[in-house]
């Protein structure tokens, strides 16, 4: 803050404030406080006998500038006058900042010129009143403590987040909000910085910081006075670095680790936060915030809609014919809803009525709107220009537009505009025509989404025979960006592309250009899709939403047919009522489908917007799962915490019985109910290639399971896997499934996991598993309440039959003594058991004699788990023993979570030296620590080893033993080295969903 600021006619101004014994009480500690502040005091004789003029004289002789009003402001909560001190407070703030005076004349500029509202300041007030006031309140009581905060700003592309913000700034600056609280805000575009490679936050902040104002770094020492506004996450063309942060705000940082910093509160961490965020980046920062506070913009209600017509229009006619004319189309009115969609419509509406036209908007996607405006801005403004001076000048736009989109710019300079042919006049004119705005030297689009509408038009206007770009990506990868994780602007630009491309629109868009527009776009994305389909991890990659909303652009059936066509598998979330009626659309146009896993939520249950009508959502619905039977190889469907009503079970089910419906695989888990059942119990029955039935975490009455399992034994039903973990199902329901286990020979695996079976329901399994005409291979009981009790029934059922090979008592209280069950029975030939899994069951080293007897004398056990117990290093003794025995023949053996340390490793090591027939060995989650690594990869190494598959996290351990780990499967290749290398596997089997 500058000297001249201070003056001894300002401090006299509050002084006189004082009531007599005040003052004479702040003369008596004006002797002393200046001792506290490392200043020399002014003498008491001189003081004692002062009157006020003196005093303040006398303040600003010994402690010129800001001293003299640190003093007094000490002074006066001393004295019990905290009223002065709030008010000096506040002069110091606001009208002695010239900070606050620069950031309220620029705002006020970028308010007045770079905002397309072209209504008063009262409307927007009065739009934004419920958000402001929550914004008002964020930061807490001015009064209370001063404690930091994060505030998001949410809200989708459009909806006018940046307006809302700029209008936040120019309030605080006028001194209309937080004038308690917020000493300095800063304003951070945070899409500027994509260029920037290093800098300092002192840097950042210097550009607006005036040389009249106190040293910024003094500013930055008091953070918690201070609110950080950062705009433009979308358009960051990099990733915040929050793996390295960094404290010191004067130190050059790469931006990423700047940023991160900041963001994540390791910079400046009493300071406060302001974030804009849409839908691409609240995916990616928003949960790594520090408890943040979520403001949504829901765009504008249909009463702010009508107001803002008015306002646009002024004159009460237009504005009720306008406005009639959009209420009347649906999807007009919806888009409205936004502001930026609410002034391209506007715009367009009183261009037509300026040339006398009947207004008429054909409005059925984002492309056609900005269609719609574009060449009504065009009409206007190249009436006076020749077809080819404005086809040259429409290009040069268009290449400036698609260059910024792939070089990550959005802010031009003079050279970028004339390297891609905009001349100053073009400049001018794009300017007064509202595509460009023009600050100073600088140069941008109107709206980021505009500059993703002409990147889209230049892939049309190019021409066939046009000069190569190397700057600008391939229609290829334009696909590629749209349905794949990649920043906003290239996907807006892609969804623009597809809606550009359809025949009607190119049609309309040719009056304005003297050259064909391409008609090659269309087969170049269906070949983008294409060559997206044939790479390893594409199905992984592609997006749904995306997918469906950029192909729904376009609307021309056969197009979207051929997109469809290279897509076999889907995975499709959907929490709306829009997006469920976009994939209904796409999904009726498919043929080639095969799988399908999907998410269904607030679309039956609960229409929040009350959009469409049961009846409309049931039509889309039909639509939907069209899909099911009319592609020829459509084989799994996987539902996973899927919503629905009666009317739309009725409508799946139905879909999935019709004869040319092939489903092998149906998976349904977390469902909140069956509908009737009916037609759900009929899928099972009547589809003759159903062989896979999932209902994992979905909660089944008694009278369902015996349902279910009356399905399940007839013979007509095909069902081969059947997944019932976590179904709620008790000891009583184990009566009919151990009928179905009888009297159904296909049923080859259950799993149960997670039910309380209790001892008498597995007492009914087993005498089920004990009868002949039982063929079932792979039981499932993690989890289901069984101890050693039950050991003795299941090791006399595993004697009896004659085919069970997969058996998971996982998480169950079987302890030692249950384990010597299985240990004295399995000794005897006869066993079919080749797997057998004990994870979690409370064993200690003392069964580790029983279990190599058992790994001994049985040939045909070849997998025992064992993770997570207390085997310890003298259980792993006793089991390597018996490994190296020559009649074992064990293949895979996981001690994982076993408390194992280093002095298990020799034997470990003997044995893999030794036993070439043990492929897999899981160490994972045990502290073997560098050395014992060390031996292990020494046996690793030796040419007898014949290890296949080694469960260790390398990560887990430090730098030097990584290395070791990685030159040892670089040896040997016929080796891997994972963490929980069976996990999937397993998971699969159990029917449980990672």
């Amino acid at each position: 803050m500058a000297e001249s600021s201070f003056s001894d006619s300002g401090l006299l101004r509050y002084i006189k404030e004082l009531r007599e014994e005040e003052f004479w009480k702040f003369k008596e500690l004006l002797v002393q406080e200046p001792l506290k502040l490392n200043l020399k005091p002014i003498p008491w004789p001189t003081l004692k006998k002062a009157l006020r003029e003196d005093v303040a004289a006398l303040l600003d002789k010994h402690y010129p500038g800001k001293q003299a009003w640190e003093v007094m402001l000490s002074l006066f909560l001393q004295v019990n006058r905290r009223d002065l001190w709030t008010t000096a407070q506040n002069e110091i703030r606001n009208k002695l900042n010239p900070y606050k005076s620069h950031m309220k004349e620029k705002f006020r500029r970028v308010w007045e010129r770079e905002t397309c509202l072209e209504v008063p300041d009262e409307f927007f007030q009065e739009s934004i009143k419920e958000q402001y006031e929550q914004l008002s309140g964020a930061y807490g009581d001015p009064e209370a403590e001063e404690t930091p905060a994060t505030v998001v700003l949410c809200g989708t592309g459009g909806v006018g987040k940046t307006a809302f913000l700029r209008k936040v700034m120019l309030e605080w600056a006028e001194g209309n909000l937080w004038k308690e609280r917020f000493a300095f805000v800063f304003f951070l575009n945070v899409h500027e910085m994509n260029n920037i490679l290093e800098a300092s936050l002192v840097q950042l902040i210097s550009r607006d910081w005036p040389e009249s104002s106190e040293p910024i770094e003094e500013v930055l020492s008091q953070p918690q006075r201070i609110l950080f506004i950062m705009n433009g996450f979308e358009e960051l063309k990099f990733h915040l670095d929050l793996d390295d942060p960094c404290s010191d705000w004067g130190q050059q940082q790469p931006v990423p680790v700047l940023l991160g910093s900041l963001l994540h509160r390791k910079m400046l961490p009493e300071s406060s936060l302001l974030l804009a965020l849409g839908s691409l980046s609240m995916k990616k920062y928003f949960y790594t915030l520090q408890y943040p506070q979520c403001i949504s913009l829901p765009g504008l209600s249909e009463s702010a809609r009508e107001l803002y017509f008015c306002h646009f229009f002024r004159e009460e006619h237009q504005a009720a014919t306008a406005f009639s004319f959009a209420k009347n189309q649906s999807s007009l009115f919806r888009i409205c809803k936004y502001p930026l969609g609410c002034w391209m419509v506007c715009s367009c509406l009183k261009w037509q009525m300026e040339r006398g036209e009947g207004i008429s908007i054909s409005i059925n996607s984002s492309t056609a709107l900005y269609a719609s405006y574009v060449t009504s801005v065009l009409k206007s403004g190249l009436e006076n220009i020749t077809l080819r001076q404005s086809t040259a000048k429409l290009k040069a736009l268009c290449t400036l537009a698609a260059e910024g989109i792939w070089m990550d710019t959005f802010v031009f300079q003079l050279e970028d505009l004339q390297r891609n042919g905009v001349s100053e006049t073009d400049i001018s004119m794009w300017v007064g025509m509202q595509f460009l705005r023009r600050n100073e030297d600088r140069v941008t689009f109107t709206h980021i989404c505009l500059q993703g509408f002409f990147a889209a038009l230049w892939y049309l206007v190019r021409g066939p025979h046009s000069q190569y770009h190397p700057a600008i990506g391939s229609v290829a990868q334009v696909v590629e960006g749209t349905v794949t994780p990649s920043p906003t602007y290239l996907m807006q630009t892609g969804f623009f592309l597809f809606g550009l491309s359809a025949k009607k629109m190119t049609s309309e868009l040719q009056m304005f250009f003297d050259v064909p527009l391409s008609r090659d776009i269309q087969w170049e994305i269906v070949e983008g899709f294409r060559s997206l389909s044939q790479c390893s991890d594409s199905q992984s990659l592609v997006r749904s939403k995306e997918l469906f909303s950029s192909i729904f652009e376009n609307k021309e059936e056969e197009f979207i047919t051929q997109v469809m066509s290279v897509f076999q598998n889907l995975d499709i979330y959907i929490s709306h009522i829009n997006d469920f009626v976009v994939s209904a659309f796409c999904l009726k146009h498919t043929h080639n489908l095969q799988q399908v896993h999907m998410t269904i939520e607030h679309v039956f249950a609960d229409d929040r917007e009350h959009i469409f009508s049961t009846t409309q959502k049931i039509f889309c619905w039909k639509d939907f799962c069209s899909a099911f039977s009319t592609s020829k190889d459509f084989q799994v469907l996987d539902m996973d915490g899927c919503v629905f009503d009666d009317a739309s079970h009725e409508v799946l089910w139905k879909s999935l019985i019709h004869s040319t419906c092939k489903l092998q695989k149906l998976t349904y888990n977390y469902a909140f109910d069956l509908g009737n059942g009916v037609d759900f119990f009929r899928v099972i029955l009547h589809n003759a290639h159903l062989t896979y039935l999932s209902l994992h975490g979905t909660n089944l009455s008694r009278e369902q399971v015996k349902k279910l399992c009356e399905i399940l034994a007839h013979p007509f039903c095909n069902i081969e896997q059947l997944m019932l973990g976590k179904c709620d199902i008790t000891e009583e329901s184990c009566t009919d499934i151990a009928s179905v286990l009888q009297r159904n020979q296909k049923l080859k695996l259950l799993s149960l996991i997670e039910n309380p079976l209790m001892h008498e329901g597995a007492l009914n399994l087993c005498n089920a598993l004990r009868q002949p005409a039982c063929s079932l291979e792979k039981l499932l009981l993690k989890f289901c309440c069984l101890t050693s009790a039950t050991c003795a029934y299941i090791s006399q059922a595993l004697y009896c039959s004659k085919s069970l090979s997969v058996l998971d008592l996982g998480s169950n209280a079987l302890k030692d003594e249950g384990v010597a069950y299985f240990c004295n029975s399995l000794r005897y030939p006869g066993w079919s058991l080749q797997e057998l899994w004990l994870t979690n069951c409370y064993l200690t080293p003392f069964c580790c004699k029983d279990l190599s007897t058992l790994i001994v004398s049985n040939a045909k056990l070849k997998t025992l788990k064992l993770r997570d117990n207390k085997i310890e290093d003298a259980g792993v003794k006793e089991l390597c023993t018996a490994l190296k025995h020559p009649n074992c023949k064990l293949e895979n053996l996981g001690l994982d979570l076993c408390e194992l340390t280093m002095a298990c490793c020799e034997d470990l090591a003997s044995v893999l030296t030794f036993r070439k027939s043990l492929k897999s060995l899981n160490l994972d989650g045990n502290n073997l620590g560098h050395e014992g690594v060390v031996i292990l990869c020494e046996a690793l190494n030796h040419p007898e080893c014949a290890l296949e598959l080694l469960g260790l996290d390398r990560f887990m351990f430090e730098e030097e033993t990584q290395v070791l780990l990685e030159a040892v499967e670089e040896k040997n290749p016929q080796l891997r080295i994972l963490p929980q290398p069976w996990e999937t596997e397993e998971n699969r089997m159990r029917g449980v969903l990672i």
